[in-house]
């Protein structure tokens, strides 16, 4: 599902809310490839957990989650709760030119400065990018071969950093497993109907399988629009318990605020999620 959150908003929301947040140094971790695989001892717990569609480290941090939606913006980076770092958003691919939002250039700029900040854990490339080739209806026939070249660029202008996508269709999982260092999965099994498909994410998970994607993470439901609804808390914990037969090495959560709903409204879903991400027992 693509962000509809601009970074340009995520900016203005995160001035006001971390201007009270202090300065909060995270302990550097020892190298990218070593943080990918971790997990909690004994939790069984993701490594990563982000929330996607809000600056605000602060509100997430009491349900656990230790990635925050920043752009590459140190002030705002600087200010991160204590515990916390950015999964830092450079803007997606644009389907319609064929390029990233970013040229080069730009990104070099926007990354100087930012070079083995330990408080930045990551880059998030492209979201659903794969979607632009012809076979799913796009006209951009080279965004593999770009969304590799943006990574490589990334990794020369911050070593020591991950870089992240989203890929939509399972039939590119093993294509793209390169192109960024994690690749991301979102299979969303409840739509406007009735029911949930219970099916889609084992499918995806043997889709990640077949394809030897060594570093995924998967992308939970839990936003509402664009033909998709809020699950209750029941459907939720069962697409934790689906993603948890499989290899993940983080979560990210779709979405904070999606099409004008506001997820700190379920309170009930927050629960849940509190309890994967700080490894509490089901209740």
């Amino acid at each position: 599902m693509p962000r509809l959150v601009p970074v340009t908003l995520a900016i203005v929301l995160a001035a006001a809310l971390t201007a009270a947040c202090g300065r909060a140094q995270v302990p550097a971790a020892a190298t990218a490839r070593s943080r990918l695989t971790a997990r909690i001892p004994g939790r069984g717990v993701p490594r990563y957990r982000y929330m996607t569609d809000t600056p605000d480290g602060a509100r997430t941090r009491p349900y656990g989650y230790n990635l925050v939606d920043l752009g590459p913006y140190r002030n705002l980076i600087d200010a991160l709760p204590a515990g916390q770092r950015a999964l830092v958003w450079i803007g997606n691919y644009d389907q319609a030119t064929c390029s990233f939002s970013r040229s080069n250039s730009e990104l070099s700029r926007a990354l100087t400065g930012l070079a083995r900040d330990p408080r930045v854990a990551g880059y998030y490339i492209a979201d659903e990018a794969d979607d632009a080739q012809p076979a799913f209806g796009g006209h951009c026939p080279d965004v593999l071969r770009q969304v590799a070249a943006r990574s490589r660029l990334v990794h020369r202008l911050a070593p020591g950093v991950f870089t992240y996508e989203v890929v939509a269709e399972p039939s590119d999982f093993g294509a793209f497993a390169h192109a960024t260092d994690v690749l991301g999965a979102d299979p969303y099994p409840c739509r406007d109907d009735l029911f949930c498909d219970w099916a889609t994410i084992p499918r995806y998970i043997a889709a990640l399988r077949a394809a030897h994607v060594a570093r995924y993470w998967g992308v939970l439901q839990a936003f509402s629009g664009a033909g998709w609804r809020y699950p209750s808390p029941a459907e939720l914990r069962t697409m934790i318990r689906q993603w948890e037969r499989s290899d993940w090495q983080g979560e990210q959560t779709f979405s904070w605020n999606y099409a004008g709903h506001d997820l700190a409204r379920q309170r009930g879903l927050l629960a849940i999620l509190k309890d994967l991400n700080l490894g509490i027992p089901s209740r």
